[in-house]
Parts: structure tokens; sequence; C-alpha cells
């Protein structure tokens, strides 16, 4: 069966590959069947492809024709190699030239020669000044045009198109040429190489094959021109592209600036896909009005639904960026922000309605937030855990645009905002440190109001909707999942700690976590499985060791574990300066004390302090005479004590015969403190010390006596040697222990019979 469409041999096809390159093949012969054979212009490789398949890469947009236009000689045009029309549309001068031109192919018998030419010219020059064509061209250059640009039947007007200047220009030797190509190909190979270095280094390429020519061709050798560093500089901007910028700059620098943007991140309802990640704050914090410390820089934890581009949840850290951040933020997102709208009741309406369990996270895929607990604990509550691909932050190209938007909302223009890097800083005479008087109170309230009162009314360029508005109108419409047990996320994952719980509660880390139901109902529950010897005496607090749970990145509670209900029960700050703070962690309680202790320190030092202490000790004493020479004799006794006196000179030593007990009638039996015990005599097992070292030798001890115990029984025993170690005086070698037991047992009877 024969081709069905209008192919002829010679057609040049562009095809397009699945990764988006594009190769010409040339339609070189016809096959039975509707085969076509192809050839690669480039490689010369053959393909066989059906005619049917050729028109699906067509219709698909993936393969089109180029068909090219021969003179009479059969050679191909040159202006074949003309691109498509610009998109300004082809200009007078071209238009001109397909009107006459057309107008030759339509009249027969006209012919190439001048006074036909003139006369064809003469007579369409009315029709063409009312189509808008100016330009008239000679008998010279309508000629030039029938014979050059395309055929009879064939003449687009893309090869009416002005070729001059349009071709490659090889204005330097072939040398040369090479030698720039090599510079550009060593400025790109590097990312510390400039312009400069580039250029000097295409100087000495010059001067050197210049003195290797001269040395082998004598005074034949024609010297090679140096090009300027403009020329260089033109060749080097000229070769700018994804490959040559991913060799000098990395893959990053070269996928940001050449790379077409892939589709990003997409959900179908709110909630389905939650965007956490955190960002170093461009600005400067205190942590309360009273000392005005500059703790430095916040982190913000921050979600974006991916749906609806809104903020759910956010969270204000100092330890950096860590996993306990993001389970900060996540609790927020599952249970609301009360807390917030308990301070401030007028963002109520816009903050009560904008939570719910998320079906998907993404995070980060840091070390310091990757793990298996954080992925179980979400996994555990319904929560699946999607990790961001590394050293890529296009992939999360929302969560990056909200950053930037908050920025320059709010971020840069606060007090201690460092809106520039360090460098521009220094120049401008800003100094964050100095500034940095907003209360990290007043940024969360900050933050707030700037999400739920402008960000989330704004148009957003992504969506076209309002955040808000795109989040009530998808929550309208479904229903919002719900988590289970909210103290699940806060207990189950955190750092692990011991503390002592009293009637006050637990002092942890410096900070006072109590509630008083709470703190009664662990008592009541755990002071009873206290040691007898550990606990207080009556009157005083009632005590238990506990197990908590902890998050680094706040102090608003802590998980203590219940052994005997076996489960985890919340116990909430109790501190009044860190209870209800954002962003207060265990990091900010430290630096509170610590700089705390320091006033106190620059206030009074502790000489002085002992100092005074000595002088309040010598005022009461001289209030009470009698007190400070007892003292006085109660210090002598101590340091000196009084030597016994014996009366007489001589020693009887005397004998006691001893009771059945062994004790005389008023001795005191004492209990071994063995029998005492309640651990029933198994000590807890400690770590084992010397480390690798000590590791090894029990090993190697562990497999000796395996070795000796499996050899027992399997021969005659061995005899006898004797010792060759020596033996002093208060050493006793025994050879046969059995004899000697033997004869010991045969003197005893002897001795019994005598009696």
């Amino acid at each position: 069966m024969a081709l069905q469409g209008d192919h002829a041999v010679g057609d040049i096809w562009i095809i397009t590959d699945a990764e988006g390159g594009e190769r010409e093949v040339a339609f070189v012969m016809e096959l039975p069947g509707r085969q076509m054979v192809l050839q690669d212009r480039r490689t010369e490789h053959t393909q066989f492809m059906g005619e049917a398949d050729l028109d699906a890469l067509h219709a698909a947009g993936q393969a089109r024709r180029l068909r090219p236009h021969r003179n009479a000689k059969g050679e191909i045009q040159r202006t074949d190699a003309a691109g498509d029309v610009p998109p300004e549309g082809a200009n007078d001068k071209e238009r001109a030239r397909q009107f006459y031109v057309r107008k030759w192919d339509e009249t027969p018998g006209v012919g190439k020669g001048k006074v036909g030419l003139d006369r064809l010219i003469r007579f369409h020059r009315s029709e063409a000044a009312r189509l808008g064509i100016v330009w008239v061209p000679s008998d010279g250059a309508l000629r030039r045009a029938i014979t050059e640009r395309g055929e009879p039947g064939r003449r687009p007007l893309r090869v009416m198109q002005d070729m001059r200047g349009q071709g490659p220009r090889n204005r330097w030797p072939r040398l040369v040429r090479n030698a720039l190509d090599h510079a550009v190909a060593w400025f790109y190979a590097a990312p510390a190489r400039d312009h400069g270095d580039s250029y000097a280094w295409l100087v000495r390429l010059i001067r050197r094959l210049n003195g290797i020519g001269a040395r082998r061709h004598g005074a034949s050798w024609q010297m090679q021109p140096t090009p300027c560093d403009e020329v260089l500089r033109l060749r080097v901007h000229a070769a700018a592209s994804l490959e040559t910028f991913t060799a000098k700059w990395g893959e990053r620098e070269g996928r940001m600036r050449y790379q077409g943007v892939v589709r990003g991140l997409e959900a179908k309802r709110i909630l389905d896909l939650i965007i956490i990640d955190a960002t170093v704050a461009d600005g400067w914090c205190a942590v309360d009005d009273e000392t005005r410390t500059p703790l430095g820089r916040p982190t913000i934890t921050y979600s974006v639904d991916v749906k609806s581009r809104v903020c759910p949840a956010f969270s204000i850290t100092y330890g950096g960026e860590n996993v306990y951040g993001i389970m900060s933020c996540l609790q927020k997102i599952c249970t609301g922000k009360h807390e917030v709208i308990a301070r401030r009741p007028d963002l109520a309406p816009l903050l009560e309605d904008i939570w719910g369990k998320p079906e998907e996270i993404v995070v980060d895929n840091a070390w310091r937030q990757t793990g298996v607990s954080m992925q179980d604990a979400c996994e555990d509550a319904g929560i699946s855990v999607r990790w961001a691909a590394v050293a890529n932050p296009e992939y999360k190209a929302i969560g990056e645009r909200f950053v930037r938007t908050v920025n320059q909302m709010l971020l840069h223009k606060m007090p201690g905002a460092v809106p520039v890097d360090v460098a521009m800083c220094r120049k401008l005479g800003i100094d964050p440190q100095k500034t940095a008087f907003i209360l990290t109170s007043e940024l969360e309230e900050l933050l707030y109001q700037a999400i739920a009162d402008c960000y989330h009314h704004e148009e957003h360029r992504g969506t076209g909707v309002a955040p808000l508005l795109a989040w009530r109108k998808y929550l309208a419409s479904g229903i919002r999942k719900v988590i289970d047990d909210p103290n699940f996320l806060r207990s189950v994952f955190g750092a692990y700690g011991e503390g002592l719980l009293d009637r006050s509660g637990i002092q942890f880390k410096g900070v006072t976590f109590h509630d008083p139901v709470v703190t009664t109902e662990l008592l009541n529950d755990l002071a009873g499985a206290t040691p007898v010897r550990t606990r207080r005496k009556r009157g005083s607090s009632a005590t238990a060791k506990v197990k908590i749970k902890y998050n680094p990145a706040t102090v608003a509670g802590i998980s203590v574990w219940n052994p005997r209900k076996r489960r985890y029960v919340w116990l909430p700050c109790w501190d009044r300066r860190f209870a209800g703070m954002e962003g207060a962690s265990f990091w900010l309680a430290e630096q509170a004390h610590a700089f705390a202790r320091e006033e106190n320190l620059a206030f009074r030092s502790d000489e002085d302090k002992c100092l005074a202490r000595d002088r309040l000790r010598a005022a009461f004493e001289a209030a009470a005479p009698h007190m400070k020479f007892a003292a006085m004799r109660r210090k002598r006794r101590l340091h000196e004590p009084d030597r016994p006196v014996l009366g007489g000179d001589t020693v009887l030593m005397a004998h006691e015969i001893p009771s059945i007990s062994g004790m005389k009638v008023n001795d005191v039996p004492v209990v071994l403190a063995a029998s005492e015990r309640e651990d029933a005599g198994f000590p807890e097992k400690g770590p084992r010390r010397g480390g690798r070292k000590a590791t090894e030798k029990a090993a190697r001890t562990r497999a000796a006596k395996r070795a000796a115990r499996s050899r027992v029984g399997t021969g005659p025993p061995a005899p006898p040697q004797p010792s060759t170690e020596r033996t002093t005086g208060s050493l006793l070698t025994v050879s046969d222990p059995a004899a000697v037991m033997a004869a010991l047992k045969a003197r005893m009877a002897a001795a019994k019979g005598k009696e």
C-alpha cells in the first residue's frame, strides 16, 4: 500500500522527543505497507516509521515538515534557511517581493528580461499601492527574487526576508576562533574566574601559539592577532546557557535561571496538603518589658494550606529550625488558636474556624527534622508526611512566596528589622540589636493581625481569590476532620526527661509546671509507689519521681507519664513570666535565668555578699556574748579534740565467756541492711565503664568461658601441672585439695573420739 499523504522523498521533518529536544530527519525512501525510512541529518542514523505514527506525531505538534526550496539547478536555496516571520510581521520590502513574484507566477510568458519585468511592475503598481505596499522593486531585484526565493506555486512570506547579516561571520582566523572558544570554556569551568582572568588566559594562550608557530615555521609564520577584551566578553555572554551556567555556578543556579517551571504542589480540598517550613525572621526581638534583653532573630515556623493559601497557624521559637517547632505548629493547626483569641477578641471572627486535621504535610528534608519518630507519631495520628526535595526550594514555592509576602508586609518594617544584608547594614549604619525593642508577644500579635486582617483578605495572585474566602467556600462544601486526641502529638513526640513531683508541681529546667487538680491526681496515683526511705516526714509534701515528655521549643507545658493509668497527663506552665508567652522555649527560659544571674552579680558580687553575711553574723553575736563564747569553746573542741586520759600504769587483759548468740546481754542487735532492701538485692544495671575497649574485652572473656565450658567432659582430665609462679610466705599453694580435705576430716574425727 502506497503512502496516503503528500509525502515526497527529500522532505525534512523536525521531530520533538520526550525530553523536549529536537532532531532533523530526512525522508529518504518509501517502503511497502506505508512504511517510511527516515535518516537523522546529524548522526546519519536510519530508522523505520509508519505513516500513521508520523501523522500522530504531526497531529500532537511533535513533528513538523520543512520542504526545501530549490533553484533551477536543484540546489537548496539560501533563503530556505530563513526562519518564521517575527511577531511584528513582515516589513514593506518583504511584502512587495511576495506580491510582485506571485504576479509573475500568474502571468505566463513574461520572461525574466528587463522590458517584460518593467512592464509587469508598472501594470501592478497601483494595485500594490491599494494594499499598502510602498516599495517598488527594480527589474534586477525582482529577477533575483524570482530565481532565489521559492518556487512557482510555493512563495511563502518567510523566504522573502532579507538574509543579509543573518549568517555567521568569520572575521578572525581559525586558530584565533578556536582560542576564543577555549577561553569561553575556561571561563565557565570554575565559579571564581571572571572576565579579566579569562582574557589574561586568552592573551597568554595566543602568545604561546605564536611562539610555537614561529619556532616550527620560521619566517613563513603569520602572527595571529589578539582580540580585545570586549570580543571575549560578548562571546562569553552569548555562550550563557543551562549547560554553561550549571558548570560554573551549580545545578541549582542553572535550573533557577534557564530551566522551565514545572507544575507545583496541588490539592483538591482544604487540609489535604499543608506546607510546614521554618525561616529565620529578618529582625531582632526582646523577651519582655522588664529586661529588654535582645534575644536574637526568632525562628518562625509557618504553615500554608495548598488549596486555599490560608496560613492555619505559626509558631515563634528561638532555638533555630528544628522538629519541635514543626510539632508546635502542627498542634495549633489541629486544635485552633484559643489563646490568641482570648488575648485578642477582635481577631476571633478571622481565626476561630481556621483549624483542622490535615491529611498530609510537606516538611523540609533537613537532617534535624527527619526521623522515624516524627513520621511514626504523625502517622499514628492519621497524618501522612511528605519530605520535600533536597536543596530545591522551588518544590515549596507556595510557602516561599508566603514568607516573602510576610517579610514585605511586616517584618522588614518593624523595629530591629534586617531589611538588607550585613554589609549594607554596616554602610547604612543600621544596628538591629540596638533597635530591637519589639517584644515577642507583640511580634505574635502583629503577625496574626497582618495575616488574618490583611493577607487573608487580599486577592491571591496564584488562585485569583482571597485565601479566607476560598477557605470558607471549601469548608462549607465539605466536612472538616478532627484529630482524636489533641494531647497525643505533644505527648508521644518530644524529648525525654525526669522530674520530682510534689504539691507545688514539677521544677524542670528552671520552670515550674503545676495545676492544682492535675498535681493532686498524680500524687494520689504515684506517691504510694515512692520508696519508704526516700519519702519525706509527716507534715511535708508527698513526692514522686516521674518521667516526662517535653517540647524544647515551648514551655507551655509538659506531658507527665502516669504509669498507673497508662497515659500521659498535661501539666501546664505555672511560671507567670512564661505562661501564655508565644515563643517562650526552654532555651529562652535559660537565657532569662542567665541574664538575671548576671544582673544580680553586677549589682553585688559574691565577695560582697559573703562580707555582708559575715557582718550580720558579728552583729547578732555581739547582741548575745554568752552565745559567742560558747560557740568559741565548741569550735576549739572540734578543731583540737580532747585526748583520752587513762588512770594508772598497768593494763589488765581479760577474757569473757561468749553467750549463745556471741553477744552480751546489753548488746544491741543490728540487722543487716541487705534484708531490708526492697529491690530484691538486684541493683540497677549501670553503664559499662571503659568505653569500647571494655566492651571488646568483655566479649572476648565471654567467648573464652563458652569455649572452656564446651571442652568439659570431652576427654580425660589433664594431669595437674606444677605452678611456675613464685609464692610468698603468706601464700599457700595446694596441689591436691581432695587429699587435704580427707586428712582434715580424719583429724577432726580423731579429736572427737578423744573427748
